[in-house]
């Protein structure tokens, strides 16, 4: 049995997870919340999930060691800026053999760039898995950003605020993955994942970013 897990912000890691789902004919496990995580063991688990400031996000940290699967292939999606070294640290986090590893480079989120990536990456990864067979996945260099408070910079470089077309329905409150809103009021435990924005019907978060941050990922994309 093959089952595929994701935790995707606003669609980039799931556009992911949803070519592997049509390759192989599988449902898709949202792991944004700990509860959905089946407890029987399956032979293959695809884990896809998006790097944060260079980090594996809080969210997926937390599910990886409780997932009971035989073999692991991890897939980490990031806007073209830094992987960190996120297979490597995830890979000592799951309980089970890794058989791929791969990062997908996508649209950068925070530049409102489309949910598109190349599936010519992901090709050989579908033949590691009909042949599972254990790899050792790389240590990366890993700069010292993502060391540095990756919260408090998110928090500082992005904000959400909810504006008057908010009718309190509380799809974000549900959809957050860190519980990090109530009333529409965003806590200390918000990642900046951007799930409530893109679960809100009536568009009623706005958000804004730093100039700074903005110029810093555009002129770091436009380089590469």
């Amino acid at each position: 049995m093959i089952r595929i897990f994701c935790f995707s912000g606003t669609g980039h890691s799931m556009a992911v997870a949803k070519f592997f789902s049509e390759s192989l004919r599988t449902e898709i496990t949202d792991i944004s919340q700990e509860t959905t995580i089946p407890c029987t063991k399956s032979e293959i688990s695809i884990i896809v999930f998006p790097v944060y400031c260079g980090n594996i996000p809080k969210i997926v940290k937390s599910v990886l060691p409780k997932i009971n699967s035989k073999y692991f292939v991890l897939i980490a999606t990031y806007g073209r800026i830094s992987t960190g070294n996120v297979l490597w640290e995830s890979a000592r986090l799951v309980k089970g053999k890794v058989i791929a590893a791969e990062y997908v480079p996508t649209g950068h989120t925070y530049l409102d760039e489309p949910a598109e990536f190349d599936d010519e990456i992901l090709k050989p990864v579908l033949k590691m898995i009909k042949q599972p067979k254990e790899i050792v996945v790389k240590k990366e260099r890993k700069g010292i950003l993502p060391f540095i408070f990756p919260n408090l910079r998110s928090r500082l470089g992005v904000k959400i605020n909810r504006t008057s077309d908010c009718n309190k329905c509380a799809l974000c409150e549900i959809s957050c993955p860190m519980q990090a809103i109530s009333d529409g009021k965003i806590s200390k435990k918000c990642i900046r994942c951007l799930r409530c924005v893109k679960s809100c019907p009536r568009n009623a978060l706005e958000v804004t970013y730093n100039p700074l941050l903005k110029k810093y990922i555009e002129k770091y994309i436009s380089q590469k």
